[in-house]
């Protein structure tokens, strides 16, 4: 199942003056904070080692999900707690992307931008999220926990 793809993003209203890069910049901070919580299906670090270990490093995610991931983040790119908790994440009746565009559109400012797709892919950012998807995989986490307890 898709998650999340750069076409849904270029079809309409993208700004003309950004390149394509940019509708994959919130996919590649999510992608890159999993690939480091270990969120990810083990695949990926057998086909690419070596941009799976620059990801660790820090480098952009949203290179790697253009270069290797044809645009986009499927639910087969996850293991299964990864899979269960990016379900839980981006669960949203109406546009798919749940908690996780409030918490990036919130911590980011995004309104405050020209648009949603000027959000600078800097390492700032990706530490800034990367507090905000902690937070949220925990709370995730502990409700787990209590739901099995009752």
């Amino acid at each position: 199942m898709v998650l999340d793809h750069i076409a849904f993003h270029t079809e309409e209203d993208f700004p003309s003056d950004l390149s394509a890069e940019h509708a994959a910049t919130h996919m590649g901070y999510y992608w890159s904070w999993a690939v480091r919580r270990a969120l990810v299906n083990d695949a990926w670090f057998d086909a690419e080692a070596a941009d799976m270990d620059a990801l660790m490093r820090g480098e952009s995610g949203a290179r790697f999900v253009l270069t290797h991931m044809a645009g986009g983040l499927e639910d087969t790119d996850f293991n299964k707690e990864g899979r269960l908790f990016v379900l839980f994440y981006y669960d949203d009746d109406d546009e798919g992307y749940g908690r996780f565009m409030e918490d990036y559109v919130n911590t980011l400012n995004t309104p405050a931008l020209p648009s949603f797709y000027h959000v600078a892919d800097t390492p700032e950012n990706q530490a800034l999220l990367d507090g905000v998807f902690d937070g949220a995989l925990m709370q995730w986490r502990s409700s787990m926990v209590a739901g099995k307890k009752e």
